[in-house]
């Protein structure tokens, strides 16, 4: 029996008691030693696992460090340790972070280890609610402690999830820079920024996009424009499809619920979401210069109607707007020209007549209007965003059908104020390949433009809805040898396929040097990828466009090659193989002076100019396999206006191949045209000596009743070995019907074109002269342009001799025959004159010659899998003006290019 006390001290009374303290002090260490092993056998086994232990809740007061997955990662004390290398293989110091941070679903379940790439949620009702994430990032235990985007440096912007089965496939593609193409009149877009997600099945496919242009990438917005686009085209037959479309951009307040009506329709933002204090009503001459009538108010009224449902028109209260502009006739106000009436109403005085502005909740204008009206409003809320002084800013609301002049379309127009909250889309599409000769392709699109009126006390606001439409077809009938085309189109005066875009602050800036909207519809005329207009979150290509110099489809420019913005045509030895634009030849079907292939501007690529509906239409006969002969008729004119282009013409073309001796083509047009719709451009001008820009060209419209006259012919002459003879002509003549002050009564252009190149081979080295001949005479169509002829002679002599002969590649030179060796020196001379025979031109005024030297060493090798070309050399060029001293120009150059080919 052992008995013991306990206080403060604890005391045995059996002799054993030391013997005994230490055989409990020995068993507790066993028993944590055996602890120890099986934790050990646990980690031979299967590696390190966590798992709870009572040795977590030790009371001890230094820190505690467990098992880790990764023990690298946190720093244990000097006196622990659990490696035996004996018993288990060694572990190598990793980052733990190299493989990212376990994330989970919505429901809690574990989904790997890794990074987050992307990330967009919008939740509602809340500040800040919609998020885009792209830009997350991680640093590297140990590194400099520099961050790694994960979207843009691991995955290049582009991230994509794909799945395949028996039924179909279906891919979701995550980034910036994404080609987005549903129908022409409803989204084209080369580089898309946000959500694609596809589907193919048997008989179906579609697209669907989602995107929130106003900011793309990363931030927290309240206030955004948000896009979806969805595209399903439908199996319809063996060569049939027909395809469904809708495109919607609205405005997003994330504060707000879901309580204003369908959300695609858009909502305000917060800074629309105000009182309105001012509106302005004008009435403008839709076609200013055409017609002796006019726009004509007989009469005007403004309807209020407040949050009770209570209508008030404006005279009841004795509420009138202050009337500016217009000139009276008849007891009614007319604006012609320039002339513009202007109806200000001032809501914030509506307080002295018992009728607060800020319990209105919808805002209606009537007015009495006859012949070519145009209607135009603004607010104080629709200004261009600037936070001091803002400027208000009209918006067209509607525009009078033709131009009428006789009082026929007079009617009271009631219009809803509101501001835009959304833009949408509609449309159906069909394609019918070939059925017994017959083929055809269209689209029918409604265009639905949303507005509300604002009102910070209602969770609902009035909404109103401007709509139009936009549709073509165009049918080809095959009967050999005769075909017919027809095509007919009428898009809407106010169709449109873009958007405003709202900045963080809720505001939108309805004006701006860079346009803040959003295109559903880009301008890319060159067809580059690049649009040409400058827009908000888009890559522009710098304002520079090549319409229709793509041939060879490498996104450059056939005639800048070079990419220094200097046409190879006025470069020395490059001239040799470019030609002017003006020898191509090119329908003008929009009789403005340029080839329709070749014209820029800055509107949207639809697939006929919007305001205009119309037809064409043509029959062809192929006589022979290189022979056809054509005859059409084209007839459209504007929608709002009195425009109209009507025109007879007729096409023979030959294309025959000589077989080893070259190719032969030749072109015959003719056109009797009746044209006043002006097709103002944006094109490329080169001056002599300076880099080229872009300019507005204005259509002079030199088709007003005209004849038309284009001849063309080029052939392509291979004289034996290394001899090659290229010649082209044109002859072009406009003959006005009708004397007109401001054009030529007879105005063209006249070129003559010939080069030849000859290689003559000395060894493995070879000799090449060339020469060139262009001459050119040009009548412009402004009378008070003069007119001038011009010819210029180019001399070129080319010398190649290859080195280290004994390394060579099996490569030939395009067109030439040559073997191409690694290592070569190439030596050039040119010597060219121009002689302005008569007259002066815009880019040059006077004659002058040029001498160019080039000597050039280049060598290709294989470095790194890649084929690396070296160039080492120098250029000299002399130009003499006439009576003015001849500067000399040097240039030193070494370049280095690496390529798969």
């Amino acid at each position: 029996m052992i008995l013991c006390e306990f206080g403060t001290k604890s005391r045995c009374s059996t002799p054993y008691a030391g013997v005994l303290r230490v055989g409990v002090v020995w068993g507790i260490c066993m028993l944590l030693l055996l602890a120890g092993v099986a934790r050990a056998q646990v980690y031979d086994q299967g590696g390190p696992l966590l798992r709870y232990t009572p040795d977590y809740e030790s009371p001890q007061m230094h820190e505690w460090y467990g098992l880790r997955s990764l023990p690298e990662a946190y720093v244990q004390p000097w006196y622990y340790t659990d490696t035996e290398y004996a018993r288990q293989y060694y572990t190598r110091y990793l980052n733990r972070q190299l493989e990212g941070r376990e994330f989970f679903d919505t429901f809690g379940r574990s989904q790997g280890v890794g990074w987050q790439v992307y990330t967009w949620s919008q939740e509602q009702p809340g500040a800040r609610g919609s998020i885009i994430d792209k830009k997350r990032r991680f640093a590297s235990v140990g590194s400099s402690g520099v961050g790694l985007n994960v979207y843009s440096g691991f995955f290049t912007n582009l991230v994509i999830a794909a799945e395949k089965g028996r039924r179909g496939a279906w891919a979701l593609m995550v980034g910036d820079e994404i080609s987005a193409y549903f129908t022409p009149l409803t989204f084209a877009k080369p580089r898309f920024n946000g959500v694609r997600l596809d589907w193919a099945g048997e008989k179906v496919k579609s697209t669907l996009l989602l995107s929130r242009p106003s900011q793309p990438d990363d931030q927290e917005r309240t206030n955004a424009t948000h896009l979806m686009g969805g595209h399903a085209q439908f199996q319809a037959g063996p060569q049939t499809t027909i395809g469904l479309t809708y495109v919607n951009a609205h405005n997003v307040q994330t504060q707000e619920e879901f309580a204003d009506g369908n959300p695609l329709r858009g909502a305000l933002t917060s800074n629309e979401n105000q009182p309105l204090e001012k509106l302005w009503v004008r009435v403008r001459d839709d076609s200013p210069g055409k017609g002796l009538v006019g726009a004509r108010l007989a009469g005007y009224e403004i309807v209020l109607t407040d949050t009770n449902g209570r209508q008030v028109r404006g005279r009841e209260l004795g509420f009138v707007p202050r009337v500016s502009g217009g000139i009276a006739q008849d007891s009614r106000l007319v604006a012609q020209d320039g002339e513009s009436i202007l109806l200000e109403y001032d809501l914030s005085t509506l307080k002295s007549e018992g009728f607060d502005t800020g319990a209105l909740a919808q805002v209606q204008v009537e007015l009495a209007l006859a012949n070519d009206y145009r209607v135009e409003v603004a607010s104080n809320l629709q200004t261009d965003g600037e936070s001091f002084n803002p400027e208000i800013v009209f918006l067209p609301l509607r525009r009078a059908r033709g131009n009428v002049q006789d009082n026929t379309n007079a009617q009271v127009l009631k219009l809803d104020y509101g501001l835009p909250v959304g833009n949408e889309l509609l449309g159906l599409d069909w394609n019918l390949v070939e059925w017994k000769g017959l083929s055809a392709q269209g689209e029918l699109v409604l265009n639905r433009r949303y507005r509300r009126y604002p009102n910070p006390l209602r969770p609902s606001h009035h909404q109103s809805v401007d709509q139009d439409g936009a549709a073509f077809l165009q049918l080809a009938y095959q009967w050999q040898p005769f075909s017919l085309f027809c095509e007919s189109f009428a898009i809407g005066q106010g169709y449109s396929t873009a958007y405003w875009l709202a900045d963080a602050d809720g505001r939108l800036k309805y004006k701006n040097p860079t346009p803040q909207l959003y295109e559903f519809v880009d301008d890319d005329d060159d067809q580059d990828r690049r649009p040409e207009w400058q827009r908000p979150f888009s890559t522009a290509s710098n304002e520079v466009a090549w319409p229709g110099y793509d041939e060879n489809q490498d996104f450059r420019n056939d005639y800048d090659q070079n990419a220094n913005r200097v046409p190879d045509y006025q470069e020395p030895f490059l001239r040799w193989a470019a030609d002017r634009p003006e020898f191509l030849f090119g329908m003008d079907l929009n009789h403005n002076g340029w080839a329709d292939r070749f014209e820029n501007d800055d509107l949207p690529d639809y697939p006929y100019r919007a305001d205009h509906r119309g037809f064409n239409a043509y029959w062809q006969a192929r006589l022979s396999p290189e022979f056809r002969l054509l005859a059409g008729r084209q007839d459209f004119r504007l929608r709002s206006g009195d425009g109209r282009t009507d025109s007879w013409y007729t096409l023979a073309a030959y294309d025959a191949s000589l077989g080893r001796v070259g190719r032969l083509r030749l072109f015959a047009h003719g056109a009797r045209v009746r044209d006043n719709i002006p097709d103002p451009l944006i094109q490329w001008f080169q001056p002599l000596n300076a880099p080229g820009v872009m300019r507005q060209v204005r259509d002079l419209l030199p088709g007003r009743d005209t004849w038309k006259l284009l001849l063309y012919g080029d052939a392509d002459e291979r004289l034996g070995p290394g001899l090659r003879l290229q010649h082209r002509a044109k002859w072009e003549r406009w003959r006005q019907r009708q004397p007109d002050p401001d054009l030529r009564r007879s105005a063209g252009f006249v070129g003559l074109m010939d080069k030849l190149s000859w290689q003559v081979p000395l060894g493995l080295a070879f000799w090449e002269p060339r020469w060139k001949s262009e001459y050119r005479r040009e009548r412009p169509f402004n009378s008070r342009l003069p007119a001038s002829t011009s010819l210029e002679q180019t001399a070129i002599v080319l010398f190649t001799q290859p080195l280290l002969a004994e390394h060579t590649q099996v490569g030939y030179f395009p067109g030439r025959g040559r073997q191409l060796f690694a290592t070569e020196l190439q030596l050039g001379l040119e010597r060219s004159w121009f002689w302005l025979l008569k007259g002066t031109r815009e880019e040059v005024e006077s004659d002058y010659s040029s001498w160019t030297w080039v000597g050039q060493l280049s060598n290709r090798t294989a470095y790194q899998g890649y084929l690396l070309v070296t160039r080492l050399g120098m250029e000299m060029e002399t130009r003499r003006l006439a009576h003015e001293s001849a500067p000399r120009n040097s240039q030193v150059f070494l370049s280095v290019n690496a390529g798969l080919r």
